[in-house]
């Protein structure tokens, strides 16, 4: 269905059950006959726009002087029906506005939402206890397997190794590089 099409069905169907809830108000209550019409103004710019909503405007103030105003079944333009029209036309282009700009805002959240699940999807965090070997430093696996803990952790993080030796182990296993870096090897 086009856009305008929908936009149309919104402003007379909300204009006309405002128009008709408002026959039994009207015997009642009297200065509450507005409240119906400003809710279909509300209603059809929420739904359709700004437009429409000034459309419902302009048709709400026509329906309340035809049915309702002090001389009914008489379209006779005062003063109060375009302080209506100015009042309705004004309120239906602020929920418009508004109604843009929630829209935007949840474009604007799930649009961030929708980045945190890729991210998260790309985050990989080791947690709890890792079984590891306390002589060769292998960790068990899931299988019950045994893999060296740079290829585990590797496959379960985004982790990578880079290897080199501290200055213990330089010192230990190669003293001569160590002499030559550090100084001479402390012997304990």
């Amino acid at each position: 269905m086009h856009s305008w099409l929908r936009a149309a069905w919104i402003v007379l169907g909300s204009v006309a059950i405002a128009t008709l809830l408002t026959f039994p108000i009207s015997r009642i209550e009297i200065h509450s006959r507005d409240v119906l019409f400003i809710a279909a103004v509300i209603v059809s710019s929420r739904w359709a726009g700004a437009r429409a909503g000034v459309c419902a405007a302009l048709l709400s103030v026509l329906a309340f002087d035809w049915f309702f105003d002090a001389t009914p079944h008489i379209l006779d333009f005062t003063l109060a029906g375009l302080v209506q029209v100015v009042v309705f036309g004004s309120v239906s282009l602020l929920v418009a506005s508004l109604e843009k700009r929630r829209r935007q805002a949840i474009w604007s959240l799930e649009e961030a939402n929708r980045k945190l699940i890729v991210s998260l999807n790309e985050i990989k965090i080791l947690r709890g206890i890792l079984p590891v070997c306390s002589y060769c430093k292998r960790i068990r696996t899931e299988d019950d397997d045994w893999a060296q803990m740079e290829t585990y952790i590797h496959e379960h993080s985004e982790a990578d190794f880079s290897h080199t030796v501290c200055p213990d182990c330089l010192g230990k296993y190669f003293p001569d590089i160590y002499e030559r870096k550090y100084g001479p090897v402390e012997r304990k």
